[in-house]
């Protein structure tokens, strides 16, 4: 691997000299284009490999990393591109069109198109978290993905193949009863599975298998697709084989680190996200588990979800190509390989090449079933001008029909109607917006 990582130094070093002399970009060795880029971070978190990697092996471009904390940072960020003094790239990962609805982000459909970078280079979903409205307004930088988590003692132990996970959803159901665990006063102690539990929304998973797409046309929002009524309807079957209360108390005992369903025994099956690994290790390093694909309906095609940590340029940013420079080789393949291979992160690189490279699947057994599913993945972000809105309707509709309040057609039938009144909102802002709103900005920072 040392070998591989010095060789991959080298072809850095001819990459940063290409980017950088790729554009008109002159400087002294005391006069260095100066580049602020605010990053999502700790407060005490260490300078990003690529920003060290970058400023080390050209002299023309200085990158300066400012740590920006979680707390906060979307007013921290939009604060200083109103008051007209932004620095000069941000890393996000809030849905992309947040800011570009703003206009508060500078499209770079034109840098692309003089680049050995682009679409071609990242996984369908992540691309389509940096666009909007049929521009691109940032590069994916880190991403995740999920998969299917089982527990190959649990299924040793009542008869289960340990080599082989459920392929489908009724196949869970049926293997899940088997895992069940009960004591002598018929309380679970053990569930083989339980839908929505940990941070993916099961029915919506389970819809997007189903071919559901909640929005038409890009205007009209239909919560209440058929696929998502089916899903719900499997999961409400499923519980009702135990009863709310027992489902609730079980659910109550279940926590974070080692007391997690997963980690501490209690759950045997879940769909996870690639993070979920460093948790094992630390928690329970001598766990056997198994990951494979998400299980899905008979004769459908599997799907998972990701996420997308990007990177874009302020609108007033006041180096643009410079700022370009450095966005091309953080998110080029040998970068982020670079990256995967010195250091320990949980996300992913979001660069396919890298991601489906040897040197990076061959790093822990479960990496190609994680990369497998990124093929599959669906962006979470569904309707993009009303994303906060869509989750919370989302979430209150699910637990009204959860608790037996509202039948699943009228909660997400409501649902889509104040989804559908923000998004119009949205819309119709935006547009004054655009048609009111000078944007000679766009091109107002790129060097001569």
């Amino acid at each position: 691997m040392l070998a591989k990582v010095i060789h991959i130094a080298l072809a850095i070093g001819s990459l940063i000299l290409m980017v950088s002399c790729s554009r008109n970009l002159e400087s002294t060795a005391d006069s260095k284009i100066k580049v602020e880029y605010w990053y999502l971070a700790g407060a005490n978190a260490p300078v990003p490999l690529s920003v060290s990697l970058f400023n080390e092996r050209q002299d023309t471009i200085e990158i300066v990393p400012v740590a920006i904390p979680w707390k906060e940072h979307e007013k921290k960020v939009l604060t200083a591109i109103l008051s007209g003094n932004p620095p000069d790239l941000i890393n996000m990962v809030t849905p992309i069109s947040k800011w570009a609805s703003r206009m508060a982000l500078v499209p770079i459909d034109s840098l692309l198109a003089e680049s050995a970078v682009g679409e071609d280079d990242f996984f369908a979903a992540n691309w389509k978290d940096v666009s909007h409205q049929g521009n691109v307004y940032g590069m994916p930088m880190y991403t995740a993905s999920y998969a299917f988590f089982y527990n190959k003692t649990h299924f040793r132990e009542v008869g289960l193949d340990a080599e082989r996970a459920p392929r489908t959803w009724d196949e869970l159901q049926a293997m899940a009863k088997r895992l069940d665990v009960r004591d002598k006063n018929g309380r679970i102690r053990r569930l083989g599975f339980l839908p929505d539990y940990g941070n993916l929304h099961m029915a919506m998973l389970m819809a997007w298998q189903n071919g559901a797409e909640f929005v038409r046309s890009d205007t009209v929002v239909i919560m209440h697709h058929q696929a998502l009524l089916d899903a719900l309807a499997w999961i409400q079957q499923f519980y009702g084989d135990y009863g709310l209360d027992q489902i609730l108390g079980f659910r109550a005992g279940l926590g974070m680190a080692d007391q997690h369903g997963f980690i501490s025994g209690r759950l045997s099956m879940m769909v996870l996200d690639n993070t979920f690994i460093d948790q094992i290790e630390r928690y329970a390093p001598s766990l056997d588990y198994g990951v494979a694909v998400i299980p899905t309906w008979e004769g459908r095609d599997t799907a998972g979800s990701t996420g997308t940590w990007w990177v874009g340029i302020p609108r007033g940013a006041k180096n643009i190509d410079a700022a370009w420079a450095f966005l091309q080789f953080a998110t080029s393949e040998e970068c982020q390989t670079y990256e995967a291979l010195t250091m320990k992160e949980n996300l992913f690189p979001a660069n396919r090449k890298t991601l489906e490279s040897n040197d990076f699947l061959n790093m822990h057994p479960t990496r190609k079933v994680f990369v497998d599913m990124l093929g599959f993945a669906i962006s979470p972000v569904v309707v993009p001008m009303a994303h906060d809105v869509f989750w919370r309707e989302y979430t209150v509709a699910r637990d009204q029909t959860f608790y037996g309040r509202q039948s699943p057609e009228t909660a997400f039938t409501m649902a889509s109607i104040r989804v559908q009144r923000e998004l119009l909102e949205a819309l119709a802002y935006d547009s004054y917006v655009r048609a009111n709103m000078d944007i000679e900005w766009l091109t107002s920072g790129r060097e001569r």
